[in-house]
């Protein structure tokens, strides 16, 4: 793959530490469908679409997926979501987090809080463009709070189960460490 001449050399290290999160960002988006699959598969009233920018007349096949999906979307669609999971990335482009450990659970807490109420609405207000809906500055905004209140409480988590782990110091080893401490050691 030969890069833009433009480019320049930050830009293109910037690119080089960004390229083993393609995986991650390809998983998200396959995940993604496959939600969407399930939820117009068991829709509420038999034949009906309740998202806007989604056509179960159609079908899409991912360009890394091995199968079609059994609605049409428009290619943006999972950009929002994918673009959420940021914040959990540290300035080296390393996850805070494991991603195997929260990359699910994440992405139903968006789906099911966020993404797909936004897609409803949209469809009830009669807005079905979805480069228009993908583009939307108040979807990407709550995501990335969510996203970034979804980390404040998965650390918070982490930190309050390593203080229960710490050892409980009793009076008993509180009198030995005062007693090592004031006894002086002979060198060798």
């Amino acid at each position: 793959m030969s890069l833009p001449s433009n480019i320049t050399d930050a830009e293109r290290e910037r690119l080089t530490a960004l390229l083993p999160l393609l995986t991650h960002a390809l998983w998200i988006e396959q995940r993604l469908y496959e939600i969407i699959q399930d939820h117009i598969s068991n829709p509420r009233r038999k034949g009906a679409n309740d998202l806007a920018s989604i056509d179960i007349r159609k079908t899409t096949l991912l360009p890394d997926s091995k199968y079609s999906f059994g609605f049409g979307a428009p290619t943006d669609l999972a950009l929002p979501i994918i673009a959420s999971y940021r914040v959990f990335l540290d300035k080296d482009y390393k996850w805070i987090l494991p991603f195997n450990e929260f990359a699910e659970d994440f992405l139903q807490h968006v789906w099911a809080n966020y993404f797909r109420k936004y897609l409803v609405s949209e469809k009830t207000a009669g807005n079905t463009v979805g480069t228009k809906i993908s583009r939307n500055q108040e979807i990407w905004e709550s995501l990335y709070i969510s996203a970034q209140s979804y980390l404040n409480s998965s650390l918070v988590k982490m930190v309050n189960s390593s203080k229960s782990e710490e050892p409980k110091v009793t009076e008993g080893t509180k009198k030995r460490a005062r007693m090592k401490s004031n006894a002086t050691t002979v060198p060798k």
